[in-house]
């Protein structure tokens, strides 16, 4: 990989190291107030601002030299960045999500990949005499050493499998919301999907690089145009992917509402009878009486606070006496009065524009899909063919 150094690529592995520091500082200064999710991300840029500085310190020739002529312990100095990334877009995500995440002591073993590869470079590098040291840089024979294969391998497959982790978060998160929210418009998550995919593309081709790095030391070959167009590869992917999140994190970060990480009840809750039927009583006299579903904003909590029940009992009451979550008991008064309106003839009649704010969504499209999936039909269909007799 020498040919790389003090080229296009290696200022691509500058500016993206540039980049990320740049984002870093600015979401670390623009925060209004502290966030866990938003400094988790700042640490993370941080780790990705330092692997390009990684590779550029020991792959490039030039550099090399530069650095060994000072002291070989400058090299890995910023090589446990890649130990360190894949646990904090895991926390990142899990904070962003779930509502009261916090990082305790019991989380440490996640720095388990971390430890192992620190004893590894200070048994089989650190502790070595500087002869030894730059002997190793200039032939850059730990990169292909068996030692440092294995630890490199375990750490790939770890940081692979930490954004695996994340999309399961997203599928908890989607099921969780519907028990809290009424308005599911940002749970697609499209913008958090395409960030994941793209790291998990990013990790999954490091993986592929060192796993080529170990299969060519143990046949004894190792295939060094194929390596390099992986590795060169991985560097414009990267570059790419952290675009993908400077623009992701400006456009559709805070369309995010953050749930209970701990579902309000287990399954066997869920098919045992636990509701009071006062609380029922209370929820009916809410929608009917106060429209409560009409609130755009509502959400369980706010719900249980205005019925005067936790919200564990009154999830479990629409759930057990509905057989309903929160988001589709509360859309389905909403669609019941959209019905009620379109129904409606003459100048006082409202625009399906003007419906769909009246009784509580926010989003045309979401309305649409609710009401065509209780009905049958869309809300304009549903005007005609409820007007249509009164036509005649």
């Amino acid at each position: 990989m020498d040919t790389i150094l003090f080229n296009f690529h290696d200022l691509l592995m500058v500016l993206t190291a540039f980049e990320c520091l740049l984002l870093a500082l600015l979401l670390a200064a623009s925060a209004k107030k502290p966030s866990l999710s938003n400094a988790l991300l700042v640490a993370f840029l941080l780790c990705h601002c330092l692997i390009p500085l990684h590779e550029l310190m020991f792959w490039g020739k030039q550099f090399r030299i530069w650095l060994l002529e000072i002291s070989p312990d400058l090299f890995f100095i910023f090589s446990f960045a890649y130990y360190l990334d894949g646990p904090l877009l895991y926390f990142f995500v899990r904070a962003l999500l779930y509502k009261d995440v916090q990082l305790r002591p019991k989380h440490s073993w996640h720095l388990l990949p971390l430890v192992i590869y620190l004893l590894h470079m200070v048994w089989n590098f650190y502790a070595l005499d500087q002869q030894s040291q730059t002997q190793l840089i200039h032939s850059q024979h730990i990169a292909y050493s068996s030692p440092h294969l294995y630890v490199e391998t375990l750490g790939r497959f770890v940081r692979a499998g930490y954004v695996l982790w994340c999309f399961l978060l997203v599928w908890r998160y989607r099921e969780q919301i519907r028990h809290e929210q009424a308005d599911l418009k940002t749970t697609d998550m499209y913008w958090l999907k395409l960030m994941l995919l793209s790291f998990l593309t990013i990790f999954t081709l490091d993986t592929v690089l060192v796993c080529l790095k170990l299969y060519g030391f143990l046949a004894n070959d190792f295939n060094m145009d194929l390596l390099n167009v992986v590795g060169l590869s991985s560097y414009y992917l990267n570059f790419v992917a952290l675009n993908i999140l400077i623009f992701l994190r400006f456009t559709s970060f805070v369309g995010v509402k953050p749930v209970r990480e701990q579902p309000l009840f287990e399954a066997k809750e869920e098919t045992t009878v636990l509701y009071d039927d006062a609380i029922a009583v209370q929820l009916d006299k809410l929608m009917t009486q106060q429209r409560f579903y009409a609130n755009p904003d509502i959400t369980l909590d706010k719900l249980a606070d205005a019925a005067g029940y936790p919200a564990k009992k009154v999830s479990l009451t629409i759930k057990q006496r509905y057989q309903q979550n929160f988001y589709e008991y509360i859309n389905s008064y909403r669609i019941a009065e959209a019905k009620r309106l379109l129904a409606e003839q003459g100048p006082a009649a409202k625009t399906i524009t003007d419906i769909y704010f009246a009784v509580g969504f926010n989003s045309k499209s979401v309305f649409n899909t609710f009401f065509k999936r209780l009905e049958g039909v869309t809300p304009s269909q549903f005007r005609e063919l409820s007007q249509a007799p009164m036509a005649k």
